[in-house]
């Protein structure tokens, strides 16, 4: 009887009730994830990698007395050329032109690219005679021996007018006279070439001011030839007495009348030519930046 009145007790009824759904609880409780409570920690990664950076295209600068290559001191390197045996036949002519581009190219080369100028080799033209072409109308035989057209870039040594009028027998004297040939390709690839062209067009080719304005192009060449005499000095076929005479050939330029002074006195154009060839470095050759009287 005892037993019957525990089991039908309703305090005891409802204790046992309660005991089973605190049970249940729990257990649901335990079954459901557990909220944690932090910060999110990534795992580790590498850093990421910058993508190497791309020097810009090499770009002319069209610029003068401020251009790059003429405020910041480039050299040279020492080239070592291989002329053949200097003959004043045209064919023999025309070799000792095309192996003399080829060290020229050697020598430039190097320094434009260094200063992330364009490079490219010019074209020669060594005919026997030359004839009209993309720059106009040949020049005659008393205005040029030799000359440069930027708009194809090539650089023309007539072989009769060199062997009658310019150089004669004289290796030093063509080597000099394409080494300032050379010296307009340069102004050409590096964008001071049109520079100066637009501000003789615009004041007047035979006008004081255009006039001067070539004047100090063609010092320039000059002192660029001095440069390149003075990098192939003592090596190879440039022996440094056949170097020395080219630089000092420019000393014998014909003197042009004041109306038609494009080119500079001989004195000058015998002190630019000496100055890239003793400092070898185109800080040297800014004739844009020099007075009126060194480029008169």
């Amino acid at each position: 009887m005892t037993d019957r009145l525990a089991k039908n007790n309703p305090l005891l009824l409802a204790g046992v009730f309660a005991l089973v759904v605190a049970s249940v609880l729990g257990l649901t409780q335990l079954g459901k994830p557990r909220l944690v409570q932090g910060r999110a920690l990534a795992g580790e990664t590498k850093p990421a990698t910058a993508e190497p950076s791309v020097p810009p295209r090499p770009r002319a600068v069209y610029r003068l007395a401020d251009h790059p290559l003429l405020v910041a001191p480039a050299t040279l390197p020492q080239v070592t050329c291989q002329l053949p045996r200097f003959g004043v036949r045209d064919d023999q002519l025309a070799a000792y032109y095309t192996a003399g581009v080829q060290c020229l190219d050697q020598a430039w080369a190097p320094l434009l690219e260094k200063a992330n100028l364009p490079f490219e080799a010019p074209k020669l033209d060594a005919s026997p005679d030359l004839k009209d072409g993309p720059c106009g109308e040949a020049p005659t035989s008393e205005q040029a021996v030799a000359y440069y057209c930027g708009r194809n870039r090539t650089i023309y040594m007539p072989t009769t007018r060199l062997r009658d009028n310019g150089g004669g027998d004289a290796p030093a004297t063509h080597l000099a006279t394409l080494s300032h040939e050379y010296g307009h390709h340069v102004q050409a690839l590096t964008g001071i070439l049109r520079a100066a062209d637009v501000k003789i067009t615009d004041a007047g080719e035979k006008t004081p001011a255009g006039l001067e304005m070539s004047r100090r192009l063609e010092l320039q060449a000059n002192c660029f030839a001095g440069m390149f005499l003075m990098s192939a000095s003592g090596r190879g076929s440039v022996t440094p007495q056949l170097a020395s005479e080219a630089e000092q050939d420019f000393q014998y330029a014909l003197e042009e009348s004041p109306e038609h002074n494009a080119h500079g006195t001989a004195a000058n154009q015998a002190e630019w030519a000496s100055l890239g060839f003793k400092n070898n470095a185109t800080t040297a050759c800014n004739t844009f930046a020099a007075p009126a009287g060194k480029v008169a």
